[in-house]
């Protein structure tokens, strides 16, 4: 009996051993484990959804690589998403357009008046910034965004999305050009301000006769 005891403490000591209990830990890496429990998840999921489900087979493991996979490329897809608006959104200036109160409270003809004024000193960035301030008060007048000193484009651009999607995507690009021009310091030419101004003048016209058609419908 006496022997029988040592021999089970002998055992116990090689069973509770660093080189046996070695074989029992877990080497693999925190990317490994965590593979590993990602997998796990699916195949639960998977298990829950269908009933004949079985992972250990050829079949079970096709699906839960598939599905793992489209897993991971939707949240790539979300991850590469979230970071393009970012980048997009940091595109439009954070600063304010209008650089003093009562500039907001000008008519969008003071705007284009003053446009037209810097034009001819040949001053075409203060131009370009009333031109498109002109702009940014008429829709504000139809009512697609409301104007307020603290906003930045992106969040007229917001609003704009909203309101007239079509509209919006002019907007960006006039919106891109004006910030290049007046806070980015990019020299432009006379070719790029009547450009700039065409298209401006362009959406102006066309916003005001709808201003205009639906103020007599209402009457």
């Amino acid at each position: 009996m006496a022997s029988y005891q040592k021999e089970q403490e002998q055992l116990n000591d090689i069973l509770n051993g660093q080189e046996y209990q070695i074989y029992y830990q877990d080497n693999r890496s925190l990317l490994e484990r965590l593979w590993d429990r990602f997998v796990e998840w699916i195949q639960k999921i998977l298990n829950y959804i269908f009933e004949s489900f079985n992972p250990a087979s050829t079949t079970g493991n096709i699906i839960t690589m598939l599905t793992a996979g489209i897993i991971i490329a939707i949240v790539l897809a979300t991850i590469i998403a979230i970071v393009m608006i970012t980048i997009r959104k940091k595109r439009l200036s954070k600063r304010q357009l209008f650089n003093q109160s009562e500039e907001l409270s000008w008519s969008y003809r003071d705007h284009l008046q003053a446009a037209h004024d810097y034009e001819t000193k040949a001053n075409y960035r203060l131009a370009t910034r009333h031109q498109f301030l002109s702009l940014l008060l008429v829709v504000d007048e139809h009512e697609w965004l409301e104007a307020r000193q603290w906003k930045t484009n992106w969040d007229y651009y917001d609003e704009l999305k909203q309101t007239n999607k079509a509209f919006a995507e002019d907007f960006y690009q006039l919106a891109l050009f004006f910030e290049k021009i007046t806070y980015g310091k990019h020299p432009i030419t006379v070719d790029e301000y009547q450009s700039y101004q065409s298209e401006i003048n362009r959406w102006i016209e066309s916003i005001v006769e709808q201003t205009a058609t639906k103020e007599t419908g209402e009457r």
